[in-house]
């Protein structure tokens, strides 16, 4: 009996450590299980708020998406309409530059052709001019000659002096 009493001592002394182990193991496990489940808490709460979100986001994205459809659809009409605007006034500038070279072209021609006639016209003028001076002369000469004759050379003299 005295060797199974050191070995039942021994024995229950293992029996305890390993009791107290697990008692610790079971708590530690209680512990861990409470921590778990707060996480999925968490997580859980986290994940809803975040669907949450994600479906609000997508409802406005999909009313954004009503809203744009009809703009998006009238586009290509506005391009063609913006197009063909384009083209309209590409050709009206065309045309009007057109005429605006005709037109300019005409009247650099009829300057051309004023220029023309003022120049024959101011040559003309100019020999009328000359012939003007001459004939005054002619005439101061004529009436000179004539007043010599009628009234001498002495009275020519009378006058000067």
């Amino acid at each position: 009996t005295t060797r199974e009493a050191p070995s039942q001592l021994s024995t229950f002394t293992e029996q305890e450590q390993l009791l107290k182990a697990i008692e610790k193991l079971t708590i530690q496990l209680y512990d861990m299980t409470q921590e778990r489940n707060e996480l999925r808490e968490i997580l859980a709460n986290y994940n809803k708020d975040l669907n949450n979100r994600l479906n609000f986001e997508l409802e406005m994205l999909k009313i954004e998406h009503k809203q744009e459809i009809p703009d998006m659809q009238k586009l290509p009409m506005e391009i063609s309409e913006a197009v063909d605007k384009c083209k309209h006034l590409m050709e009206e500038n065309e045309s009007v530059s057109y005429y605006h070279r005709q037109a300019t072209l005409r009247e650099w021609n009829q300057l051309k052709k004023n220029v023309c006639i003022l120049r024959q016209q101011n040559r003309l003028l100019s020999k009328e001019q000359i012939e003007l001076q001459e004939s005054c002369e002619k005439v101061k000469r004529f009436l000179k000659e004539f007043h010599e004759m009628i009234c001498g050379p002495s009275a020519e003299q009378q006058q000067v002096g």
